[in-house]
């Protein structure tokens, strides 16, 4: 059963689906994780309003993460090879347990930007947005 109240932030992940299709990895060992989405309208104009409203136009949705860089699964490297590449990936925003009836998104995202910060005396720290393909579902555990 879904969980009631207020969630907890460090219960949230952001994952990407592996080679075997249904399975998603976490973004390792991330520290903080954000979903935006913004709406873009456009103006309509017409004769028999004498003046002008706004119309709906389209949604774009990006997801943020901050990172500790570790060597191994969805790492720096791994995400910098999917992001020269091109390449297309399946990303989930959701709780780390899912019970029956938590919701969460999911859907097709690019790299957008991709950093990396190594300072002295400091952890190795990475930072991803993905921005989407396409619109995401927003989905429920069954």
């Amino acid at each position: 059963m879904a969980a009631t109240g207020i969630i907890d932030g460090g219960d949230i992940i952001v994952a990407v689906e592996s080679a075997v299709p249904g399975t998603f990895t976490p973004i390792a060992h991330s520290t903080s994780c954000k979903i935006t989405t913004s709406s873009s309208f456009r103006e309509r104009r017409t004769k028999d309003t004498n003046g002008k409203e706004k119309a709906f136009d389209e949604t774009e949705t990006t997801i943020s993460v901050e990172a500790l860089t570790i060597y191994g699964s969805y790492s720096y490297f791994d995400l910098k090879e999917k992001q020269l590449s091109g390449a297309v990936l399946n990303v989930k925003y959701a709780p780390k347990t899912e019970d029956t009836g938590d919701r969460y998104e999911e859907g097709l995202f690019f790299i957008e930007s991709l950093e990396r910060s190594d300072n002295v005396a400091e952890d190795s720290k990475v930072s991803v947005t993905f921005t989407q393909k396409e619109k995401p579902e927003v989905k429920t555990v069954a």
